[in-house]
């Protein structure tokens, strides 16, 4: 990342991975709009939920598979994002004293423990995901299959294992010059 936020892409004369990641970047963004969209639906239920409380005395039944569902659907689909368009939270230590080349070693290796850190979590949710699949599980009011909860989880960590994995080769064939995002 540059001194001024804007993210080391691959040199200009490099167009088949400048496409894979401007692929990635517009993909991601379209998983994040349908995350947020998404997410829209959970506050019109959980807002709908507390008029009904009010005026009917009861809860609406679903409410809460709704409102998981749509939780997870919106985590799972924007987290791509902040990958891909290096929106994550950073911590800048040493990116600000290092020169250049140092500091795209560095973008390297984060890229390279965020890919390892999100395939490790879509092997380990790979295994629950299969269990839950084996049992049958479902939501407990609208009988939901558990198992979309964890497609979603694991659609999105695979994504953002193979955003995180296009950033490395983004960066080592960067020129090492800021081309934005």
């Amino acid at each position: 990342m540059s001194d001024n936020g804007e993210q080391l892409t691959g040199p200009p004369g490099n167009p088949a991975v400048a496409a894979i990641d401007a692929a990635l970047k517009r993909m991601t963004s379209v998983l994040a709009v349908i995350g947020m969209s998404v997410l829209l639906l959970a506050i019109v239920v959980v807002v709908w939920d507390i008029v009904w409380r009010r005026i009917g005395g009861r809860s609406m039944i679903g409410a809460v598979d709704l409102t998981e569902f749509s939780v997870v659907a919106a985590a799972s689909l924007s987290i791509p994002y902040a990958f891909a368009h290096g929106r994550h939270v950073t911590v800048d230590l040493l990116g600000n004293v290092l020169p250049g080349a140092a500091r795209r070693a560095l973008d390297i290796a984060a890229a390279l423990a965020a890919a390892a850190l999100t395939a490790f979590l879509l092997w380990l949710s790979y295994g629950r995901a299969m269990e839950v699949w084996s049992y049958g599980d479902v939501s407990q009011d609208l009988a939901i299959p558990m198992i979309y909860y964890w497609a979603l989880l694991l659609f999105g960590l695979g994504v953002s294992v193979v955003v995180n994995l296009s950033r490395v080769i983004s960066l080592a064939a960067s020129d090492g010059k800021h081309h934005g995002d």
